[in-house]
């Protein structure tokens, strides 16, 4: 990244992302952008409360931002885009505000990690549950209830389980899109980005990962990883989180 940085948070929600850029990166440019106003106006407050003042607040969608005047080194959007009706336009969307050289961080949901949210999401329609309070609670307690083998009851060990609006968003959202590897090394070549790596907390999955792979020893190799995932589909449980460049 060149010595000042213009950031973009495409999806910031109620500010996390762009407030941890913020802290990260202090004298740079961020803008921010949400479809949601309460949650920018929280964002805005909780920002203006830690003596941020390098973040602007946008309320934006991110399929009208094609064509936008400015260009960004940093592009940052995780669990965003496949929540839009076309996630892969967004990303390309995306790839046209950064530029040359520039580098996107980005998580998107993986199919195979996510088969247990699909069948709660088919429990959900077979009883009947909306996504109102009372309903949510209702449906965590029946989930409690479900056999210990049942694949739908696995959704529990998810810490967003445990509170009803990340619960809202984990096994009730309206739009969801889920990808395999194959599909964004598809377009990670169609948009001419590089990939640099995946994000993890901790070390232990890439160890794994080169104990079968020593062969791919910066772990770049998408194939590999796709393979890897097959046998481990737990691997990407949040999602893909990963670093590309545009070149």
């Amino acid at each position: 990244l060149p010595d000042r940085v213009n950031i973009l948070v495409a999806g910031c929600g109620t500010g996390l992302q762009p407030i941890r850029d913020a802290r990260r990166f202090l004298h740079e440019n961020i803008t921010a952008i949400d479809l949601s106003i309460n949650s920018l106006a929280y964002a805005k407050r909780k920002a203006t409360e830690m003596g941020l003042g390098n973040i602007e607040f946008m309320q934006a969608d991110i399929m009208n931002l094609k064509g936008y005047d400015n260009q960004f080194d940093f592009v940052e959007s995780v669990g965003v885009l496949h929540h839009l009706e076309a996630p892969l336009a967004g990303w390309e969307v995306l790839c046209g505000l950064l530029k040359k050289n520039g580098v996107m961080r980005l998580g998107l949901y993986s199919e195979h990690a996510r088969k247990a949210i699909v069948a709660t999401r088919r429990y959900i329609q077979q009883q009947g549950f909306t996504d109102n309070l009372d309903d949510i609670r209702l449906c965590r307690q029946a989930i409690f209830a479900l056999a210990e083998h049942d694949p739908v009851r696995s959704v529990i060990d998810s810490p967003d389980f445990y509170s009803a609006s990340e619960c809202r968003d984990l096994i009730f959202h309206v739009n969801e899109h889920r990808l395999t590897l194959a599909h964004v090394a598809d377009y990670i070549e169609h948009l001419n980005l590089e990939f640099l790596g995946f994000e993890f907390p901790d070390f232990h999955t890439i160890r794994k990962y080169q104990e079968c792979y020593p062969e791919d020893k910066q772990a770049l190799k998408l194939e590999l990883w796709d393979a890897y995932e097959r046998r481990n589909p737990e691997t990407f449980a949040s999602q893909y989180v990963f670093w590309c460049k545009k070149i």
